[in-house]
């Protein structure tokens, strides 16, 4: 059993309660949470430590992040989402060809900035042993694409065979799942014979969804940049859309899921979407391929978590940053308060998305929260925004109990 206590907790939870000069009681599991030096003497047993000018909040959850992806610094085009994806298209091969090291530099930034927890979308198996082997909480999205009719059987048995891959190492910190990449670029059958198999074996699912306006074109008159890319890129002579939006939000009714990016969606989708699932920004993601951000007041902060995505549209994989993101983007929100919500947002919420039961630090949650110091001392009624404006990197980092920094 040990005591770690701070001068500020973060409890993350619905009132946001923050405790002065407390602690917390632990061995895998949280026991107890109180003022650092009254459980000091009535745990004379346990191993005991206080953080001058530390913080202490839950591990942050990235529910989006693809790590294959980690060495890419200059090879894309940035300023939309049609110059984004010819140069992804065009140069991808060379920023996979050498991921290896820059995936495990990307697990260990995420870690350093106070990041527990991930939902990692994998498009190729790439990072599955090193995810598995990692200190991560890890849900594992297995990413199906394809839409050509003829090699759906194919598609089919190699996600199958990439499902039971990361099966085999299946346990309560790795969980495998499913993503359906888009519905521009997965065939409907495909997606149909995977999101039953989702249902029946109890799989979470992930989606790219309606992340252009060019998307909600194409899957609403069949015309615009995507009918281009179809002929030019995949050379398709005569290219129709997979869905309607309503049918392919059907295949997704009653899953739990999480919908990524939705920037052109409507109040009405969102409302589907977030009958049995969440949605994931990721602000940096959205500003650099689609020049915005989502219009979170329509969606509603309680169903929103937040993510960085990956290197492919990132300058880094540092969550503090993508966290000040959201701070800065949003300037009609009090930045105080907000900073509350963003936090909320990052703990509470990601970890709910994920599945996984962390997020708020409570008696019973899993013993899973970061440290980080703070030089000064934090205004009053201010302490979340210093946080989020002045955190560098996390000093230790525990995840059911043992701290994955040492």
């Amino acid at each position: 059993m040990q005591i770690i206590g701070a001068s500020c907790i973060f409890l993350c939870d619905k009132e946001f309660v923050i405790l002065k000069n407390a602690g917390l009681l632990f061995d895998s599991k949280i026991r107890a949470i109180g003022d650092y030096e009254t459980l000091r003497q009535t745990h004379l047993d346990a191993e005991a430590h206080f953080y001058e000018g530390g913080v202490i909040l839950p591990t942050f959850a990235n529910p989006h992040i693809h790590f294959e992806f980690s060495a890419n610094e200059t090879s894309f085009a940035y300023g939309g989402f049609d110059r984004w994806l010819d140069s992804v298209m065009a140069k991808r091969d060379d920023v996979l060809a050498h991921s290896t090291q820059a995936i495990k530099e990307g697990i260990s930034e995420q870690i350093r900035s106070g990041v527990g927890m991930v939902g990692a979308i994998s498009s190729y198996g790439d990072d599955l042993e090193l995810l598995a082997q990692s200190q991560l909480k890890v849900v594992y999205f297995n990413e199906a694409i394809g839409s050509n009719p003829s090699a759906i059987d194919f598609l089919y048995s190699h996600i199958l065979k990439r499902i039971d891959d990361s099966m085999q190492y299946k346990s309560p910190r790795f969980r495998p799942g499913l993503a359906i990449h888009s519905p521009y670029s997965v065939h409907y059958v495909l997606a149909k014979k995977l999101l039953k198999l989702a249902r029946d074996s109890n799989l979470p699912t992930s989606v790219h969804f309606l992340e252009s306006e060019f998307e909600r074109e194409w899957l609403e008159s069949e015309s615009g940049w995507f009918k281009q890319f179809y002929q030019k890129t995949l050379g398709v002579d005569n290219p129709r859309a997979l869905y309607s939006i309503d049918e392919f939000l059907e295949l997704f009714s009653g899953l739990d899921t999480l919908f990524v990016h939705t920037l052109a969606a409507k109040d009405s989708e969102w409302k589907k979407m977030c009958e049995s699932g969440k949605i994931i920004t990721c602000p940096r993601s959205n500003r650099l391929l689609n020049n915005r951000l989502l219009d979170i007041e329509s969606v509603g902060l309680n169903n929103l978590a937040i993510a960085t995505d990956g290197k492919s549209s990132n300058i880094n994989l540092n969550y503090l940053d993508e966290l000040r993101m959201m701070l800065f983007g949003y300037a009609n929100y009090d930045c105080a308060l907000f900073a509350k919500d963003i936090l909320a947002m990052a703990t509470r919420e990601g970890a709910l998305a994920l599945g996984f039961d962390s997020g708020v630090l409570k008696e019973g949650m899993n013993a899973d929260f970061s440290i980080f110091r703070i030089n000064g001392i934090l205004q009053e009624n201010q302490e979340a925004l210093g946080f989020l404006l002045h955190a560098k990197e996390a000093e230790a980092v525990y995840i059911d109990g043992i701290n994955i920094l040492r």
